[in-house]
């Protein structure tokens, strides 16, 4: 790819899925955002640890629930790893959360409900608001992810805007 002006913002795109979706929706997500100047990684969420999150600054977590409100496989590890009581704080992390899952279960995107708690309570930023789709989640994705952009957007005009505003007294 051509590298543009402006710094692209890095944003980590994490998925926890038991049949693939969570997945899919990542690589569509990953491609929406490199379009408003992000630099999209896809991790699958076995492959990261409380630790490693510490490191990233801008988080995107899609999932999905299994069975009677389990985190799907891939996602155990480290569902697990973050509710527990020597979790690291992760007050620089900014993130958002999109959950898969069909209301006709009692345990409704329990999964991702967790996720999003917990890492407000690590001292993450929520910046954009957690979404659930109910079954189909084209139409849950479209909005979430238009309220992602807008946060992502943001940040990367952060960084190319030469304008100092004045601090407000």
């Amino acid at each position: 790819g051509e590298a543009s002006a402006a710094a692209a913002t890095p944003v980590t795109i994490l998925f926890g899925s038991q049949t693939g979706t969570a997945e899919t929706l990542s690589k569509k997500l990953a491609k929406q955002l490199k379009a408003t100047n992000c630099e999209p990684t896809i991790r699958d969420m076995s492959e990261l640890s409380p630790e490693d999150l510490k490191e990233i600054q801008h988080l995107l977590l899609i999932t999905s629930t299994y069975g009677e409100g389990e985190p799907p496989d891939n996602a155990q590890a480290l569902h697990a790893a973050l509710m527990a009581e020597g979790a690291p704080p992760l007050k620089d992390l900014k993130y958002s959360v999109f959950g898969l899952g069909d209301s006709s279960y009692a345990d409704f995107c329990q999964c991702s409900k967790e996720f999003d708690q917990r890492l407000e309570a690590l001292g993450a930023q929520r910046v954009a608001p957690m979404l659930e789709a109910d079954g189909d989640p084209d139409d849950a994705f479209g909005e979430w992810l238009s309220g992602v952009q807008a946060v992502l957007g943001e940040a990367s005009n952060v960084v190319d805007s030469a304008v100092v505003e004045e601090p407000e007294t």
